[in-house]
């Protein structure tokens, strides 16, 4: 079953997470993984606004998302991510409810 990443993110260098964004995009491009969203401006319905950038991505399924996560080639890059943000990272299973 397909998984949801939803990544909530606070940018403290935005020079320094553009390098990691310019690497990590063409990452996903290669592998087939699907940005669903990206918003540094998410507009709140419920609650307090965010002034965070939330980040949707879909997976094929949880092996496909470690494939990504805990590859050479991520892990070569997440210290940019790390060094220049804070941030959540969830992992949710997608459901396809019919009523």
């Amino acid at each position: 079953m397909s998984k949801i990443m939803v990544a909530i993110i606070d940018i403290d260098d935005e020079q320094g997470y553009l390098e990691y964004q310019n690497s990590v995009l063409p990452m996903f491009e290669e592998m087939g993984i699907e940005v669903l969203a990206v918003d540094d401006a998410p507009k709140a319905i419920e609650g307090d606004s965010r002034n965070q950038r939330m980040v949707v991505i879909k997976f094929d399924d949880e092996t496909a998302f470690y494939d990504w996560y805990d590859s050479d080639d991520y892990n070569k890059i997440k210290p940019i991510r790390l060094a220049n943000s804070r941030g959540e990272v969830h992992l949710l299973e997608e459901q396809n409810l019919k009523f």
